[in-house]
């Protein structure tokens, strides 16, 4: 009997030490990766992106043709929330691939912003970009700042800035903003007719936390950007909906 209770006890500490140890690789792999992607971002805004200072207006110029030759799936760039989000946009045939590899196509759990699949260009009524929600506030780690009292007290808040592979400035403002669980409906990318796009604008309108007091309608384009809301596993998710202006 003593025996039995022994080998159990033994049984139940091998299993306890085979979890902390894959814990511990799990958590410094992460801690890995968060490094590398951020050190990647970095070399890569410097070796990718000319600003220039021309008659007191801030020229952006970003080097499409050097994106494309590291990654030929780049299909723009975004700037939001004083360059806290500052990124290259991939697109590929499917929402999977680019969850867990940075920009170079390596294996990443930081993964990249990437356009959702069922997307065409800049020009669909709804373009969807997805990112992580990291805890250094890479990726689309500091959307959490939207949900904070003072976000739109900065003016240049209210604004999204997306440059296509032409590097021509999209500028897109925020009308919307919100936590909801995860659904397909605020991801749809195009519309039977304008009933339906008129009916998904007044939805998620609706569902915002501030009234802006913007009109969106039929003829205009938005911008979606999701993220998740919370830790590895949550089926909630921040969203903010913008309009091309």
């Amino acid at each position: 009997m003593k025996r039995k209770k022994f080998k159990v006890k033994n049984i139940i500490l091998i299993l306890f030490v085979v979890v902390y140890i894959f814990s511990t690789i799990k958590i410094v792999t992460f801690l890995f990766d968060l490094r590398n992607n951020k050190k990647e971002m970095k070399e890569l805004i410097q070796d990718v992106i000319n600003i220039k200072i021309e008659e007191e207006k801030e020229i952006f110029k970003i080097d499409f043709e050097k994106l494309l030759s590291i990654n030929s799936d780049t299909i723009g760039w975004i700037r939001f929330n004083q360059d806290k989000i500052n990124n290259p946009i991939v697109h590929t045939k499917d929402n999977s691939y680019y969850l867990k590899r940075s920009f170079d196509k390596e294996i990443n759990q930081a993964g990249t912003i990437f356009m959702d699949y069922r997307n065409t260009s800049f020009d669909d009524k709804n373009v969807i970009l997805f990112g992580h929600s990291m805890l250094d506030d890479t990726m689309f780690g500091s959307l959490q700042d939207i949900f904070k009292d003072e976000f739109f007290d900065n003016k240049e808040n209210n604004y999204i800035q997306i440059y296509n592979k032409d590097n021509e400035l999209l500028t897109y403002q925020i009308f919307s903003y919100y936590i909801i669980e995860k659904e397909e409906y605020y991801i749809t990318p195009s519309f039977k007719n304008d009933d339906d796009f008129s009916k998904f604008i007044d939805t998620i309108t609706k569902r915002s936390y501030k009234n802006f007091d913007i009109k969106v309608s039929t003829d205009d384009n938005i911008l979606t950007l999701s993220t998740c809301s919370g830790l590895g596993g949550t089926s909630k998710r921040k969203v903010v909906h913008a309009k091309r202006i």
